[in-house]
């Protein structure tokens, strides 16, 4: 009986509704914005990859591309025309009318893209041959024989400056003595002596080659607008390379074409300074 009324008893008591559990306190990781970004939306960082991704190579970071511009004429995913082809077909062209001078510009201009200076002189020689008095072609050589001239001289004067650096005598000691000559003329300095000379040498190689190029570009635009700017390239290639006589000319020339351009003061500068360098009779 007492069993039975106990068993009673817990059927009466009222059922107690479940406990919640309770949320446990966020972690100091769970509360930061990437580590929480990262958990909860990981299509985010999918996307945010993706848009570098492109932007990366649209805009040609860290790559050889030339960014946008090659969405824009079709080279995205490989779907553009390469230069390989474009040189062919730019040859096709030569072949087909040995006179198109457009032709030769381009290709020549393909080569450059491809740092390839010694076929682009090669191509427009032959456009040269074609049309010896071409202002186009004869500026595009004269451009490229100046570019080479001025890493020359850009190399020349590194070297000068390493050079005189390693050559410098303690303050207050006369280079011409014992010991200055002994600091001046050790092995190291000799080498470093010959290879500024070698470097000079070569500037002046190379600017000279550009002034030849510059004066068939004069000869070309004689009597038009582009004659004041080819003569101040030809007096400076000119002065470079040690001819002071043809600089001087050419110096002249442009301060007549062009005597209220924005250079003339200096030019009236370095032509006094030439010409006080030049032999009486030929002043």
């Amino acid at each position: 009986m007492a069993r039975g009324a106990a068993q009673a008893r817990r059927q009466q008591r009222p059922k107690e509704p479940p406990k919640k559990r309770k949320r446990a306190a966020p972690a100091y990781e769970q509360t930061m914005f990437f580590p929480r970004l990262r958990r909860q939306a990981k299509w985010v960082f999918v996307f945010l990859a993706l848009v570098f991704a492109v932007g990366f190579v649209a805009f040609g970071v860290g790559s050889g591309s030339s960014g946008i511009s090659d969405i824009l004429r079709g080279n995205f995913f490989g779907g553009g025309t390469s230069t390989s082809s474009l040189v062919k077909q730019k040859q096709k062209a030569i072949a087909r009318n040995p006179k198109d001078i457009s032709a030769y510009l381009d290709l020549a201009g393909l080569y450059q893209q491809d740092q390839d200076e010694t076929k682009a002189l090669a191509t427009l020689s032959k456009a040269e041959q074609v049309a010896p008095k071409n202002f186009d072609v004869l500026n595009r050589i004269a451009g490229i024989f100046s570019g080479q001239a001025e890493l020359e001289r850009q190399a020349a004067q590194n070297a000068q400056i390493v050079y005189f650096e390693s050559t410098v005598s303690p303050p207050g000691l006369d280079p011409s003595s014992t010991l200055g000559q002994a600091i001046s003329g050790d092995p190291y300095s000799d080498v470093l002596k010959t290879r500024a000379n070698e470097a000079y040498s070569k500037m002046v190689s190379a600017f000279t080659k550009a002034e030849t190029a510059y004066k068939k570009l004069v000869t070309a635009a004689a009597g038009t607008s582009q004659e004041a700017n080819a003569q101040l390239q030809l007096a400076g290639a000119a002065q470079i390379s040690g001819d002071t006589t043809a600089a001087v000319n050419a110096y002249t020339r442009f301060l007549k074409i062009a005597p209220d351009s924005p250079n003339a003061l200096a030019v009236r500068q370095t032509l006094e300074q030439l010409k006080a360098s030049l032999p009486q009779s030929q002043r």
